[in-house]
């Protein structure tokens, strides 16, 4: 399974000083794209490693990869707001024009109460939300399967 070409990009650093070394999930990736076209992808791998956000197809096809991120703490979750993503597909880096996006992850072993919401971030989870000025809307929800400190 590819990712689509059309929302582009590179590799990889979010820039986050206060999350743990490295983290792997299992999640699904939700891609509209402004003409209509919908794609879901599931069993997409998330990891988290050294600041870095990598999302891998199943078939490991395509990566979408969040190099660049302003993050900070609401209560117990790490919220960033990603500046700079790319996809890695057949060999080349194609960046994504980012117009906005959200990056939630709660780390702890408990559901964490969501600022300005009803909803909780369940426990061990990570939650994205990206759009593109060409329209496109990236959405993806994971569960972290394990973290581990360098």
């Amino acid at each position: 399974m590819r990712f689509p070409r059309t929302i582009g990009a590179t590799a990889a650093a979010l820039t986050w000083c206060l999350v743990p070394a490295a983290a792997m999930a299992t999640g699904t990736i939700d891609i509209q794209h402004k003409g209509g076209h919908h794609e879901i992808y599931k069993d997409v791998d998330v990891r988290v490693f050294s600041g870095s956000l990598f999302l891998t197809s199943e078939d490991g096809d395509g990566t979408i990869v969040v190099t660049r991120a302003a993050c900070s703490y609401q209560g117990r979750i790490i919220v960033c707001l990603p500046t700079l993503a790319a996809l890695i597909q057949n060999g080349e880096s194609n960046a994504l024009n980012l117009k906005s996006g959200t990056i939630y992850l709660n780390y702890t072993d408990a559901p964490q109460q969501m600022s300005h919401s009803t909803s909780k971030l369940p426990a061990d989870s990570v939650m994205l939300a990206m759009t593109t000025r060409n329209g496109t809307f990236i959405t993806l929800r994971g569960t972290l399967d394990e973290v581990i400190k360098q």
